[in-house]
């Protein structure tokens, strides 16, 4: 395997320090074939559908830094080492970009062998490959960290988290409870264990979660409170939990608690009201949404948070010339602030403004060629403009999504909605079953599959996939025009 590690070398070496997060550089490798399908990281709700039709969920298809779960936390210091050992470690990466991954396994593993508090020598190997962006090693390397250090639990842990990041939840459990078992009978090193613990936590509050196990995550939360203290973060986590359980006065009162709490001076988040009001919006509840909005804005009227969350809330509404109006204001007065523009662009999808959402789209790709939404809104709005140039462009990005996503629904239903725009209906229909087969599909998603239901003749099942879209609480790109089009089928 031939790598550019050299150039990675300096950069490595500056990060020298035994990381036992290895998922802070797992992100190097963020594509769902091995890591992380992006996410909303919002609970969802099943909406009534009719009888026949493909569950929908509701999903936004929007990328929220307002969601309630989308807080941001900072790994744990990484422990220092002897210089001594330093030393030799730094001497296992010169070795190893060499791309000599065979000399560096041997320098590092008879290092584990007089050192057995460290990590074992394929975690160590798996951080670098991590960290030269070689993602394809990174799994590998884990698998064999579990047959040669069978009784160390970090790689169960960190398999367990590319699993969940895949959304093979299953596989994700098991591992996870594996490691716990692990977890449980090490003895080597304190410190390493309490961060490994931290590290099986978080990965098991994301799995509770992902399974809408709010019971569960709650006593996860717990768990991480009693081991590294009360912070805001881990209160408000456990607030969304018993918001989840409908338990909303006790959520409220930890909310306001997260606010007041300074434990960790970097933290940030949405403040208790935009949260509360949020969590009413995905529930359903408008009427106490606003309530809380309302507050929020009178409390923190120059948050860019809470701003957000008007907007979403106005896009929740179908309010969507109030809602650009508001994003234009968002832009101007936050220029940095990424979100700003993402949502303007999925706004101008909403109003068909089409070369606006492919400027804006374009501008986040180029930024961050590894940013999938923005690639998947780049696909949607070339799709629409008729253009055969675009269009294809808009095959490229959606396919390679798609082959990045093998797991996504969305991209799936983004694949199908490109390849209808091309005339390519039977490739089209094979996209969509793609994204239906994988479970559920978003309002959006249910809009293309009945404008190719028009397009073979089955108005019927047209009708079915149009009321269940329009009948799904999130906001989509395509609600005005299946109002529309289901009313002309109902004439």
């Amino acid at each position: 395997m031939k790598l550019n590690l050299q150039m990675k070398l300096n950069q490595i070496c500056c990060t020298l320090c035994l990381v036992v997060f290895l998922s802070t550089f797992l992100s190097c490798s963020d594509t769902p074939a091995q890591s992380t399908p992006r996410r909303t990281n919002t609970p969802t709700t099943r909406t009534a559908t009719a009888p026949d039709t493909p569950t929908i969920t509701s999903t936004t298809d929007i990328t929220d830094p307002t969601s309630p779960l989308n807080i941001k936390e900072q790994p744990a210091a990484a422990p220092r080492v002897a210089p001594e050992i330093e030393q030799v470690i730094k001497s296992a990466l010169e070795i190893f970009a060499k791309s000599d991954f065979n000399g560096a396994h041997a320098v590092l593993a008879k290092l584990y062998e007089e050192h057995p508090e460290l990590p074992p020598p394929r975690i160590i190997l798996a951080q670098w490959f991590a960290q030269a962006e070689a993602g394809n090693a990174i799994k590998s390397t884990l698998d064999l960290a579990t047959a040669e250090t069978p009784n160390d639990p970090e790689a169960y842990i960190l398999l367990g988290e590319i699993s969940l990041r895949q959304r093979e939840l299953t596989a994700s459990e098991l591992l996870l409870k594996h490691a716990e078992t692990k977890l449980a009978a090490y003895s080597a090193n304190p410190e390493r264990k309490k961060n490994m613990t931290i590290s099986l936590l978080r990965n098991l509050a994301s799995l509770a979660e992902s399974r809408n196990r709010w019971s569960e995550f709650e006593s996860v939360i717990d768990k991480r409170i009693a081991l590294e203290g009360e912070s805001a973060t881990l209160l408000r986590q456990k607030g969304i939990a018993l918001f989840q359980q409908k338990k909303d006065t006790e959520a409220m009162q930890l909310l306001i608690k997260a606010d007041n709490t300074k434990l960790a001076a970097n933290e940030t988040g949405l403040p208790a009201e935009a949260m509360l009001a949020r969590l009413y919006l995905l529930r359903g509840d408008n009427e106490n949404a606003k309530k809380f909005l309302t507050d929020a804005l009178a409390k923190h009227p120059d948050s860019k948070e809470v701003i957000f969350l008007s907007i979403q809330a106005r896009l929740n509404e179908d309010k969507l010339e109030e809602a650009r109006d508001l994003a234009e204001k968002l832009r101007k007065d936050f220029p940095t602030y990424d979100a700003a523009a993402r949502i303007r662009a999925t706004i101008a999808l909403y109003l068909g403004e089409f070369e606006l959402a492919e400027k804006l789209f374009q501008e986040m790709v180029v930024a961050s060629p590894t940013d999938e939404q923005a690639a998947n809104g780049l696909a949607l709005a070339l799709c629409e403009q008729k253009d055969q140039k675009k269009i294809q462009r808009a095959i490229d990005y959606a396919k390679e999504n798609v082959r990045k996503n093998q797991q996504s629904a969305e991209f799936w239903g983004t694949l199908g909605w490109v390849l209808y725009n091309a005339n390519q209906f039977e490739q089209a229909q094979q996209a969509f079953k793609q994204s239906a087969g994988l479970g559920q599909i978003s309002a959006a998603t249910a809009y293309y599959i009945a404008r190719l239901a028009i397009k073979t003749e089955k108005p019927k099942e047209a009708k079915q996939l149009l009321e269940a879209a329009i009948n799904s609480t999130s906001p989509f790109a395509k609600r005005r025009d299946a109002k529309k089009l289901l009313d002309e089928l109902n004439k």
